[in-house]
């Protein structure tokens, strides 16, 4: 059972990266930056050897604490990025808990996350080797932590796997990865105002969770190093019990999922005809109303808009800390630009349901005329607002028409770059109704190229405006600035229309090449 399951799983991925090459560049790099995060923590584990033992015994127990609150929180938080061995799929199957658990434990640790742990496990008896007992007990024990982290994820996806079913559950837990991601630098930030305090608390910090379920296994190599064999003992009991509890747990769990039906989700009911009475009775109209569905309920379309109400807690910080306020007049232009590329995967989020869009016989130019018409409504005012609000704080309403030309015109001619490039590249992106932040190995390197690629095109055609814009801070002329706003709305515009008859053309010749791909990616 157990290495039919582990077979499953590397099979699975196997499959995977056959699909694109893009996914095979993506797992070498990947590879490659784990190994030298791997080559960096060994070299590390070595020089904390010749440093005295209460430093070593710190960084392990606190290291080890964060791997197990790590292993706990990360999967529950990113529910859907790896679900090949998950409840859901392997409840129809007549597999005995018992067994089913060792199985999962197993794979578990041989899985990638999982082999990672446990080299980096194993080579924290590099920080004994002036200790022979603590150097033969650091195997033993970092492997009953990572067995810890294992069962500590494990549980948690049992009992909460009733719950992720639930559509607004991985809403709400998507958007709480991603908060603390791009708030990452105004975090450490503050944290490092503090830092040399923060160091002389690492000792003390490391003595509380040494006594917790997280940090306690980790914390027996250094006491048997310091000369507390006592303290060393009663540790060891607390990891053993720990792991114990969580398996137990885990099998209760887990027997009352392999039993429970799956709980499905009620669909939601609504009255009237919702976005489709908010546009005009046309093709373009009603494009553009099954577009604002879409972007109204569909998580995928909300998590590309979560950085847009950060980016200017970012700006501020920085402002704040570099005591620069160039960034708060970039917020207009850069949240224009982050919307500006939105476009490139509607295509790709329509899936195989594509192929009603198709059936109909609209035409490419009225899709792409309705998907950008609604994209509008929303970020024509969230730019406009975004650069009028920090001037207005700043006093600053002499550079108002050259940032507004800047923001305004990249807006425009990405949108008429991306209705282009949507129809022309397909990216990947996570199926309906899966988690807005899984995607198969690759992707994102995938996502990232086109991006930029239809970035490029967009700053290059909207240089004009871009040029008088910088010239107009540079000098302070307000008749550059006005300049740049009316080359930017024209010009934008333009090019808006030209994009979009290009890429509506495009989108008629190779709507069923489209269709195709979209069938292959979707296993259809």
């Amino acid at each position: 059972m157990v290495a039919h399951l582990l077979s499953l799983r590397w099979r699975v991925m196997g499959n995977g990266l056959k699909r694109s090459v893009w996914q095979v560049v993506a797992l070498v790099i990947g590879g490659l930056y784990g190994v030298g995060i791997l080559v960096a923590l060994v070299a590390g584990l070595v020089a904390l050897s010749f440093a005295p033992e209460r430093w070593a015994w710190t960084a392990a127990v606190l290291v080890g604490s964060v791997a197990v609150l790590g292993w706990a929180v990360v999967p529950l938080l990113a529910r859907g990025v790896d679900q090949t061995l998950s409840v859901e799929k392997l409840r129809s199957f007549p597999i005995p808990a018992d067994r089913l658990l060792v199985a999962l434990l197993v794979c578990g640790v041989l899985g990638i996350p999982g082999i990672v742990t446990t080299v980096a496990a194993l080579a924290t008896s590099l920080s004994w080797l002036q200790h022979p007992l603590s150097a033969v007990v650091a195997p033993v024990s970092g492997l009953v932590g990572v067995l810890t982290c294992v069962a500590a994820s494990r549980v948690l996806e049992s009992l909460t796997s009733a719950l992720a079913s639930r559509r607004r559950y991985r809403e709400v837990m998507g958007v709480v990865v991603f908060v603390p991601v791009i708030l990452a630098g105004p975090i450490i930030g503050f944290a490092g105002q503090g830092i040399g305090s923060a160091v002389d608390q690492l000792p003390r910090i490391a003595a509380v969770a040494a006594w917790t379920p997280l940090g306690a296994a980790w914390a027996v190599p250094g006491e048997l190093a310091l000369g507390r064999p006592l303290e060393a003992l009663v540790k060891a009991v607390i990891a053993l019990a720990t792991l114990a509890l969580l398996l137990l747990a885990w099998r209760r769990a887990l027997a009352s999922a392999l039993v429970a039906p799956p709980v499905e989700e009620r669909a939601a009911t609504s009255k009237g005809l919702g976005p489709f009475r908010w546009f005009p009775g046309t093709p373009t109209g009603a494009v553009a109303a099954r577009a604002a569905v879409y972007w109204l309920r569909d998580p995928r379309y909300g998590g590309s808009l979560v950085v847009i109400p950060l980016l200017p807690v970012l700006a501020v910080f920085l402002a704040w800390t570099g005591g620069s306020t160039w960034l708060l007049y970039a917020i207009g232009p850069g949240i224009a630009a982050l919307l500006a590329v939105t476009l490139c995967a509607d295509v790709s989020y329509d899936g195989t349901a594509f192929a009603a869009h198709l059936s109909t016989g609209v035409s490419g130019r009225a899709d792409r005329a309705g998907r950008v018409l609604t994209l509008s409504l929303f970020a024509v005012p969230v730019v406009v607002l975004a650069t009028i609000l920090p001037l207005a704080v700043l006093g600053a309403w002499q550079v108002l028409p050259a940032l507004l030309g800047m923001g305004l015109g990249v807006m425009l001619t990405g949108f008429g770059a991306s209705s282009v490039a949507s129809a022309k590249f397909l990216m990947p992106v996570p199926a309906a109704g899966e988690s807005p932040f899984k995607s198969p190995p690759g992707a994102s390197v995938t996502s990232t190229l086109g991006m930029y690629a239809t970035w490029l095109v967009s700053f290059g055609l909207a240089a004009p405006e871009l040029a008088l814009g910088i010239a107009a801070l540079v000098t302070g002329s307000l008749l550059l600035g006005v300049l740049a706003l009316v080359v930017g709305v024209v010009l934008g515009s333009v090019l808006l229309v030209v994009g979009v008859d290009r890429g509506g053309k495009l989108l008629d010749a190779r709507g069923p090449e489209l269709l195709t791909r979209l069938r292959a990616a979707r296993g259809a």
